[in-house]
């Protein structure tokens, strides 16, 4: 879908749905590009030296854990042999939120998005985060956006023993929602994502808005 839809039009195509689960990074926000960013200003500081160039490197990242990039980028030429995975997604969130909090969040967080959350909430429907971002970053990027009593669950990278593409993360958030699969929409952008909700046997909405 290529722009935000306000509830009317998510319920018109699926009108029997109790559950809303968003996928955060290139769903909820458009903080995909700060991820990037926030991997380019270590590899400056650090003299890291990717085999390819920004565009490739932020496809690398899209949808992935940072202990799955962690794997990928360990043997790139500059890249610290003393840091081991937790080291990197530490120094990786310091980038990141620093970055974060000079950012207006108006910038990644459209008021489409917005009104439909609250046009969800309003209605009673249950809704969730899944997201393969760390827990520090997930809540601080709630906190910036006053979107903290939004939803009843979120599942983070920290919480999770599977983790995208792996249909476990969504198919936790149905069980603590006790949603059957087809009663639940999924709102994912990546193609690991996606993956990862048609494992669990959600309808999916493909977000396209950014």
């Amino acid at each position: 879908m290529k722009t935000v839809p306000n509830l009317a039009l998510v319920k018109a195509g699926f009108p029997d749905i109790t559950t809303l689960l968003f996928d955060m990074d290139g769903t909820l926000f458009d903080t995909e590009k700060y991820h990037t960013l926030s991997l380019q200003c270590i590899g400056r500081d650090q003299n890291i030296q990717p085999p390819f160039g920004p565009k490739e490197l932020h496809e690398l990242m899209m949808g992935k854990a940072d202990h799955l990039l962690f794997e990928l980028i360990k043997d790139w030429p500059g890249f610290p042999k003393k840091w081991d995975v937790q080291a990197f997604v530490s120094e990786k969130n310091r980038y990141l939120l620093d970055i974060l909090k000079k950012v207006d969040a108006t910038t990644y967080f459209p008021l489409a998005m917005k009104n439909l959350l609250s046009e969800a909430k309003l209605a009673g429907l249950q809704i969730g985060l899944v997201t393969s971002s760390e827990k520090i970053i997930t809540e601080e990027l709630l906190k910036l956006t006053q979107l903290d009593t939004f939803f009843a669950y979120v599942l983070t990278c920290n919480d999770s023993i599977k983790v995208k593409p792996d249909p476990w993360p969504y198919q936790r958030a149905m069980s603590y929602f006790q949603a059957l699969p087809e009663a639940t929409l999924v709102f994912e952008d990546s193609l690991i994502g996606l993956e990862s909700a048609r494992g669990a046997g959600a309808n999916l909405i493909k977000a396209e808005w950014y």
